[in-house]
């Protein structure tokens, strides 16, 4: 009775197999493991202060092509012309320095907006730069150089705000003139490339992050699919 019961299972689980045939390994999974541990990788350690972070960081650094990007100048411009919104917003910057009083208050709405677009624009660095889809060195340091050649003008000739420099002799004036100068081109430059490496690390991990809900979604699929079968047998 007991090797009747044993043969006829036997017999059942044997017409189960030829009925459903064991499934493939399916290239989804395979698929779907890389994003998974490339979200898994960018998240789990620590972002940039690992290893494997800075790694990547260096990885993604390369040195510019700048006759490249020299040339290709004027057809960013033509394609997104409202690249020179910062331009403009820093020549502002430097008007209202030039007509504001040596002596005028610091904490006024117009004495803001000169700190912020034109003594100090580091916002505006990063917005060309973000807004640059290549050469954000250049256009950062564009801006820069723009800066500095109004500040030195200024300066030299204490116009407006800058009349506190009349007590400085012309060759401290131009001292101190050279150091804005290389601070504003040096900032701009750097700036303007972090802006857009940091751009392109968001599109990164976005990308990630959509692989690895796509991947959970097939899994989940495939889940449901086999609740489904065994349900059915």
């Amino acid at each position: 009775m007991a090797r009747a019961k044993m043969t006829g299972r036997t017999e059942a689980r044997r017409r189960y197999r030829a009925l459903h045939p064991a499934e493939p390994p399916s290239t989804d999974s395979v698929d779907a493991s890389e994003p998974a541990r490339a979200a898994a990788g960018a998240s789990s350690g620590g972002a940039l202060l690992t290893g494997g972070g800075i790694r990547r960081v260096l990885a993604g650094i390369h040195p510019p092509d700048w006759r490249a990007d020299m040339q290709a100048l004027p057809g960013i411009v033509r394609a997104k012309p409202w690249i020179l919104v910062p331009y403009v917003l820093l020549l502002v910057g430097a008007v209202i320095a030039a007509v504001m009083p040596k002596n005028g208050s610091s904490t006024s709405i117009p004495a803001i907006y000169v700190q912020l677009a034109f003594l100090q624009p580091t916002l505006l660095y990063f917005a060309v730069g973000f807004l640059a889809p290549r050469a954000a060195y250049l256009f950062g340091g564009l801006l820069g150089l723009l800066g500095s050649l109004v500040f030195v003008v200024l300066a030299l000739g204490t116009v407006g705000m800058f009349g506190t420099l009349a007590s400085m002799t012309v060759g401290e004036r131009l001292a101190y003139s050279g150091w804005q100068f290389l601070q504003f081109l040096l900032t701009g430059t750097i700036f303007g490339w972090f802006a857009a490496w940091y751009r392109d690390w968001l599109r990164r991990s976005q990308e990630r992050n959509r692989a690895q809900s796509e991947a959970k979604k097939r899994e989940q699929r495939r889940q449901a699919r086999r609740s489904e079968t065994r349900r059915a047998h």
